[in-house]
């Protein structure tokens, strides 16, 4: 790593809209990410790489700072690092409020060569040298940008299928992969990977509710505070999948959770997500200790041997 690494370099700029603002009152999850896709297509792009023969396989995401309307918006953009067999790099974005300079998240996005982690991979896909000149030298992921609570520097061991069915922990019936979904070639596009945990009929019938009533009467929503999507196999046009999840900790203001989609064919993994949300009163604007009735729902599924790092 340089002793004097270089600045980040500016790969995209927007602004926060009305129609951007979710039932907490600020930039819903949905544009952080969508800003951050932005900026790793731009810097692929500056850099010379093949953005077609790159694949998406990791996002870890840190929400530091809620975006309300009328906020202007810039990603900077760094290398974290190229892998050793030149088949892949890490990318790191700060998404930065250009008004007052604060950093309203940070990201960590891995991309490979080949469809999936398992895959093999061609040497040479990514030139450091190329990505020097155009990005700046690899500088690791900054210490504002290090996770809180999720890891990134371990993979992802999702349970086996059998595991999370014996629990019980299916959290959506079992469904078919649309059109809708999928890339021209029948490959799920990247952007409709999380829709693999959290699309389909909810096993109860029932969706989770996205407003609470705390025990003072606070107007109480789940922020969403840190995630990690993770790759494991790309789903394709008419696979058969289903999503199970479990929360694997919870503490005073904050739940984290782990979903899994399957293909229930062979049972193997093709996604995990991982999410840290804090209980936060939207009145105040602020955190508040998880309220005793969700409490006792998040203890229900509780199981913290599936947290999946190792």
């Amino acid at each position: 790593m340089p002793d004097h690494p270089s600045p980040p370099t500016v790969t995209h700029r927007r602004m926060v809209t009305e129609d951007m603002i979710d039932h907490l009152g600020h930039m819903n999850v949905r544009y952080y990410g969508e800003c951050a896709r932005a900026g790793s297509a731009a810097a692929l792009e500056r850099a010379g790489l093949d953005a077609d023969g790159l694949h998406l396989l990791d996002v870890y995401t840190r929400h530091h700072r809620e975006q309300l309307v009328g906020a202007s918006l810039a990603v900077r953009s760094s290398v974290v690092d190229v892998d050793p067999d030149r088949a892949g790099l890490r990318l790191h974005h700060e998404l930065v409020n250009t008004d007052d300079g604060s950093v309203a998240a940070t990201f960590v996005h891995r991309f490979r060569a080949g469809d999936d982690a398992g895959s093999d991979t061609p040497n040479g896909a990514v030139d450091p040298d190329a990505v020097d000149a155009a990005l700046g030298p690899a500088t690791g992921v900054p210490e504002h940008g290090r996770p809180r609570s999720i890891a990134i520097d371990t993979a992802l061991t999702p349970p086996p299928l059998a595991v999370v069915r014996d629990r019980g922990l299916a959290r959506r019936l079992e469904r078919t992969v649309t059109r809708e979904e999928c890339e021209a070639d029948g490959s799920v596009r990247w952007d409709a990977m999380p829709m693999l945990t959290w699309g389909g009929e909810p096993v109860d019938g029932r969706e989770m509710e996205h407003l609470h009533q705390g025990p003072n009467g606070e107007r109480m929503g789940w922020a969403t505070m840190e995630t990690r999507i993770t790759l494991h196999r790309r789903a394709r046009l008419g696979d058969r999948i289903q999503a199970f999840g479990a929360a694997v900790d919870l503490r005073d203001k904050t739940t984290t959770h782990v979903q899994w989609a399957y293909h229930l064919d062979d049972a193997e993994p093709l996604v995990s997500f991982q999410d840290v949300n804090l209980a936060f009163d939207i009145g105040a604007r602020r955190a508040m200790s998880i309220p005793d009735r969700l409490r006792r729902r998040e203890e229900r599924t509780l199981h913290p041997d599936l947290g999946g790092a190792g």
